[in-house]
């Protein structure tokens, strides 16, 4: 009998729309390997270096790519979860499906989004709990981020964390992968 086909499940969207906290939940029932691009890249650059900008995000991601091909490389894990892309540009949903061909996965794309109250209200006490790692993390540079952001091909579920509970997000995308076998 075939292995089971290695599920890459991407959580796409501009910040604060719930990728993070979605992606966390999931692999916790699903005890997935979580590749979070924040976390990688605090860890990285500490503190005091890590920038909100685009080179150094790619630089990361290029690195968690590194390790989901790793883990690809040694088997056993039916599901990956990438999280804290917002692969709101052509060239990263690029990388990402040039990723899934390499290490045979099959593709399942989220697209997190939110309304702009709950996203600014969740930037704004992210900056006041020093929650999150990236600490210029703004509403201004949410907006400049959604005025140059793509449209996202490709997606398999659209989840608008403003209206839904987590509770419901999470089922969603279980029955988005269960569908897919």
């Amino acid at each position: 009998m075939p292995s089971p086909r290695l599920v890459l499940l991407a959580l796409a969207g501009l910040p604060a729309t719930g990728k993070s906290t979605i992606a966390r939940e999931l692999a916790t029932q699903t005890r997935a390997p979580l590749f979070d691009k924040d976390r990688v890249r605090d860890a990285l650059f500490g503190p005091h270096h890590v920038a909100y900008t685009r080179e150094q995000d790619d630089f990361v991601v290029r690195l968690l790519y590194q390790a989901v091909e790793e883990l690809a490389r040694g088997g056993g894990a039916p599901l990956v979860i990438l999280d804290g892309r917002t692969y709101s540009r052509a060239y990263q949903v690029a990388e990402l499906h040039a990723l899934a061909d390499r290490i045979g996965a099959e593709l399942v794309l989220v697209e997190c989004v939110a309304s702009r109250e709950a996203v600014r209200e969740r930037l704004e006490l992210d900056l006041r709990s020093g929650s999150h790692p990236a600490r210029d993390r703004t509403f201004d540079r949410w907006l400049e981020l959604e005025a140059a952001s793509e449209p996202i091909p490709g997606v398999a579920l659209r989840l608008d964390t403003s209206r839904l509970s987590l509770t419901e997000c999470i089922q969603a995308v279980r029955a988005e992968l269960a569908r897919r076998g």
